[in-house]
């Protein structure tokens, strides 16, 4: 793959400005906000403002490295991290502390290069040996791309990285908390225990299951349709067509989840938006009638029910 553009560059460091630029604005505005708002009379203590300067960006394009490629219907989250060729598809989400570092591929940013995933044709091309190469000129090539498919969650604290090689994951797949996958394949409907370990050249195969705290070894096959577990990893058993149901419906639980996170960085978070429906005087004034005419009729049956009650004891008395 070619370095990056001119332009590429040019747009790197100014939209780096910009953001900074816009962090240091940030900071005025809040100790004016601190200063106009502290009581202070001649002879107290000074107070003191904490500046705060973060470059934290949940997608971080490296210019020799590319940049991330994500679906508009994946969910990110705000302390979650991209960095360089990572791809997520639709549905996926990576969740709060999860780190996905695609930092050692030669993939320099393009100017028009896709930033959003829309098709299978949009992941980074895992048969193209040139994003491998190590005869670069530059020191540090020889890693590869990360590809998640469809439906896919990665779990809060997990690691993914391609330095020796590409890390590709399926449709559906659960990567459960604090799990580390280096340089492997894992296919799809595939669920990774809590803290497991997935090591360089391993393949997991579609439908199996890897059990909390399990460590699979470099370029070791998982049969699918097995669960294993163990530090090394070995087969504990075959998976029932049950189990392998569940393993599907908990990645199809957490695309449900993740609905509700979606947009929790946007201006008013992820208030549900009013529904698409008639926005009239007349329409306006009816549903206020609507609500008017429950909140009434609830009222009633309140007032009636205490009635009754009051008439009960009293003719017990």
């Amino acid at each position: 793959m070619p370095g990056p553009s001119i332009y590429a560059i040019i747009r790197h460091y100014l939209g780096r400005a910009l953001r900074e630029t816009g962090q240091a604005l940030d900071r005025v505005g809040a100790r004016g906000v601190l200063h106009a708002n502290t009581k202070r009379e001649v002879g107290d203590d000074a107070y003191t403002f904490e500046r705060i300067f973060s470059r934290h960006r949940q997608k971080m394009e490296l210019l020799h490295r590319g940049a991330p490629r994500v679906h508009s219907n994946a969910f990110i989250a705000p302390c979650s991290h991209l960095i360089g060729s990572v791809a997520i598809g639709e549905g996926s989400s990576v969740w709060y502390g999860a780190v996905l570092r695609a930092d050692r591929c030669r993939n320099g940013v393009r100017v028009k290069e896709k930033r959003v995933i829309e098709s299978d044709e949009d992941y980074f091309d895992v048969n193209d040996d040139s994003i491998s190469d190590p005869n670069s000129g530059i020191d540090g090539f020889g890693g590869g791309v990360i590809n998640v498919g469809r439906g896919s969650n990665i779990q809060d604290g997990v690691i993914i990285t391609a330095k020796t090689g590409h890390s590709t994951l399926g449709d559906n797949v659960t990567v459960g908390h604090s799990a580390q996958i280096h340089s492997a394949t894992i296919g799809s409907n595939v669920l990774i225990g809590m803290g497991s370990k997935i090591f360089p050249g391993a393949k997991i195969e579609s439908n199996t299951f890897i059990a909390a705290g399990a460590i699979v070894p470099p370029d070791v096959t998982v049969p699918s349709g097995e669960l294993w577990a163990g530090q090394p990893a070995k087969k504990l058993k075959s998976l029932s067509k049950q189990q392998l149901d569940k393993i599907k419906y908990q990645a199809s639980e957490y695309v449900k989840l993740s609905g509700t996170h979606l947009h929790v960085m946007e201006l008013g978070g992820n208030v549900p938006s009013l529904p698409q429906t008639d926005t009239s005087v007349d329409a306006i004034e009816s549903g206020f009638d609507q609500i008017l005419k429950k909140t009434t009729t609830e009222n009633d049956t309140k007032s009636i029910s205490t009635n009754e009650l009051s008439r009960n004891q009293s003719q017990a008395a």
